[in-house]
């Protein structure tokens, strides 16, 4: 229920998150059709409503239109979710609707707008009496009894369904399970039943994201009656809890006490990863630790591999997290069924997973298992509907001669799997002491950024941009540098990688469009100026509202500013959105590195830029390659065409700058005409600029900028 809330809110585009757009676009026809849909696609969902930040309806699945505004300012989840930052999703209380008789609840998640701030409700009425269909058909037994609670201990619903107790709590105050539900943590406990007063034993389950859980309770006396546990009781409080009982543990329940039996239960969840059921890191830590032990008696070594799911990130945002976790459970299933019951392999974090292989008689052993996994990893994972491409990068480190403490062998794996992430040739890599330690050099860099950033270590400069008609400058490139305390001036090569990856760049371009935009208007001539966005930008940043406030800051007109994007900045529905509505604000839309990717050409036709800037990499070659020559033609009728300007990049000879002229060109930048420079230098140069006159520009302006 709460994903199809979640994938309707996913759906507003980043342009409707404000309290001026929300109200149109939830009462909009097409917001109507994806609610109906989203409320048709589960049975036990009634309705779903959208509430904005006053309580009011705006949006809903409802096909009666409604004759007047309804508001829900009175309900609790609209009370509690309006005033409390802290809370994202809601349960409310039972109740039945007194027309039909039917019981329901209410399942609400909050939504934010760009700035984190409350911006309304997206609510969904639940039907009860389907619910309870569900609750009966999976208890096998009478015996057993479920019940769905709240935090607080509100029962919403309950199987065998004594009608008394709807809305009451579950526990009484200050018992075992009063304490236990208010931990929110999944156990096992022995308290007695709120209903007849006999001990039970009852299995918690808290559900995640939501402020309530699951408790599934069966009798001790039942239970223990001849030493027989049922199967399925067991089964169906592992499938709750997620945890993975061994039957034995429990047959002698009557000799262990109930501190006993939780403490085993908190153990195992504390240990395993609730999604496949593997160790966690806890559980690998302990282990790693005892195999030493082990190596260290028998004299056998073992090895250690580290598994990354290369690119899983992407698979999250284009697929969705539920197509995520099949793929993760996936892996999970297919390193389970290549390894052999000697060794052991868990999840250690969200898309990484360890293997302890055990024991180890020589390095083509480890190969060998390599090859069984990759070969297992080039079927696709099928995750729904979709299938997803997944390989692993794989880092290998042996003991005892990678590392001789459990510390030092993590460290060695982890070297070699950074080294084999970054290997085109190969996705697998064993330590060797001459890898270097790429990862922490980029944690040291990023803890250097942030430090550069708060130093204001970072400056502009300033690269004119010639325009070939008039041969007078046209603008000037804005380019970031780093003055580094020890190192002197760092190009952006060396650092803004980095800054993608750590989210950084989103601050350092912020700082860049407030920075350029004000060195422009202590220019002397209202020239352009142009600045790169990042493709991180556009993924973590509200790019229109960094924009607005850089020009609203410094004064500048938005006409001056040009925007710079390649084609890594995917053009996704609510991207496109922004950039228009740069365009619309007055502001140019450039595409950089034009020729350089796969998708130029269909890049061109997603969005109507206003200039192609033509690589470097062409220009270069122009005068002794008759490709390049041609491809600088064929993009620059190729902009005429579409009523784009274009502008050359790196031209650094005469001869070159004159080839362009002659091809057509609308500007050109580059070391000939003249090098980035400081934001005084550069407004001295278009002071001096401006001096020189037009019928000397033709034959002095690249020799000048030159000297």
């Amino acid at each position: 229920m709460e994903s199809v809330l979640r994938d309707v809110a996913g759906r507003i585009p980043q342009t409707c998150l404000t309290a001026n757009e929300f109200d149109g676009f939830a009462a909009s026809q097409a917001t109507k059709a994806v609610l109906v849909g989203a409320a048709h696609s589960l049975s036990q969902i009634i309705r779903i409503d959208l509430v904005n930040a006053r309580g009011r309806i705006v949006g809903t699945s409802n096909p009666h239109p409604m004759s007047d505004p309804i508001y829900l300012t009175d309900t609790s989840y609209y009370q509690d979710l309006s005033t409390d930052p802290s809370l994202i999703s809601y349960l409310s209380e039972p109740r039945r609707i007194p027309a039909t008789g039917r019981k329901i609840f209410s399942l609400a998640l909050k939504i934010k707008d760009a700035e984190g701030n409350f911006l309304g409700i997206i609510v969904s009425m639940i039907d009860l009496d389907h619910l309870e269909g569900i609750y009966e058909k999976r208890l096998k037994t009478r015996s057993l009894a479920a019940t769905f609670y709240r935090r607080d201990g509100i029962i919403l619903l309950h199987s065998p369904k004594p009608e008394r107790a709807l809305g009451r709590r579950i526990w009484r105050p200050d018992t075992p399970l009063h304490r236990m539900i208010a931990k929110n943590s999944p156990t096992l406990i022995r308290d007695s039943s709120w209903i007849d007063g006999k001990e039970q034993l009852i299995a918690l389950h808290p559900l995640a994201h939501y402020s309530g859980g699951i408790a599934v309770s069966r009798a001790v006396s039942e239970i223990m009656a001849g030493r027989r546990l049922e199967a399925r009781l067991i089964r169906f409080i592992a499938y709750l809890m997620d945890i993975a009982i061994d039957t034995t543990s429990l047959l002698g329940l009557r000799h262990v006490k109930t501190g006993i039996l939780r403490a085993a239960s908190e153990s195992y969840l504390s240990r395993h990863d609730v999604l496949t059921r593997l160790p966690n890191r806890l559980l690998f830590a302990e282990e790693l630790k005892r195999m030493f032990l082990t190596s260290h008696r028998s004299g056998t070594g073992f090895a250690l591999h580290f598994l990354d799911l290369e690119r899983f990130k992407d698979i999250n945002d284009n697929h969705g997290h539920a197509v995520g976790d099949e793929v993760i459970q996936t892996v999970a299933r297919r390193l389970r069924g290549r390894l052999r019951k000697s060794d052991f392999v868990a999840r250690i974090g969200g898309d990484e997973f360890a293997v302890i292989q055990r024991p180890l008689v020589g390095r083509q052993q480890v190969v060998d298992l390599i090859t069984a996994i990759q070969a297992a990893m080039r079927v696709p994972c099928t995750a729904g509907n979709t299938e997803v491409e997944a390989a692993l990068a794989i880092g290998v480190a042996v003991a005892p001669s990678d590392g001789k403490t459990s510390t030092e062998l993590m460290r060695s794996a982890d070297i070699a799997l950074y080294a084999a992430k970054s290997d085109t040739d190969s996705n697998y890599r064993f330590y060797d002491p001459g890898i270097k330690d790429s990862r922490a050099e980029r944690r040291a860099l990023e803890g250097a950024l942030r430090s550069a950033h708060e130093n204001k270590e970072f400056v502009l400069f300033y690269q004119p941009i010639l325009d070939l008609a008039t041969n007078r400058i046209w603008g000037c490139e804005a380019l970031v540098r780093w003055n580094h305390p020890v190192k002197g001036m760092v190009t952006p090569l060396e650092f803004i990688p980095t800054a993608e990856e750590s989210g950084l760049i989103g601050s350092i371009g912020d700082w860049i469009l407030d920075e350029a935009c004000s060195a422009a208007m202590t220019w002397d001539l209202p020239l352009k100026v142009a600045i790169n966005l990042s493709p991180v930008q556009f993924k973590r940043r509200d790019v229109f509202a960094s924009v607005k406030k850089a020009l609203a800051a410094s004064g500048m007109p938005a006409r001056r500013l040009v925007l710079e994007i390649t084609e890594s900045v995917k053009l996704t529905e609510e991207a496109t959105a922004t950039l228009k509505r740069l365009k619309a604000l007055g502001v140019s839309i450039a595409l950089d590195d034009f020729g350089t990717g796969y998708a130029s050409m269909s890049y061109l036709r997603s969005f109507p830029f206003d200039k192609i800037k033509i690589d470097q990499s062409f220009v270069r070659g122009m005068t002794g390659s008759p490709d390049s020559r041609a491809i600088i033609k064929a993009t620059i009728g190729l902009a005429n065409d579409l009523k784009m300007s274009t502008t050359a990049e790196g031209v650094e000879t005469e001869e070159q700058l004159n080839a362009l002229r002659l091809a057509g060109a609308s500007q050109a930048q580059g070391y000939f005409i003249a090098k980035p420079m400081s934001r005084d230098a550069i407004a001295a140069f278009i002071a001096d600029h401006e001096r020189v006159p037009s019928n000397g520009q033709d034959r002095n302006l690249p020799a000048r900028a030159i000297a």
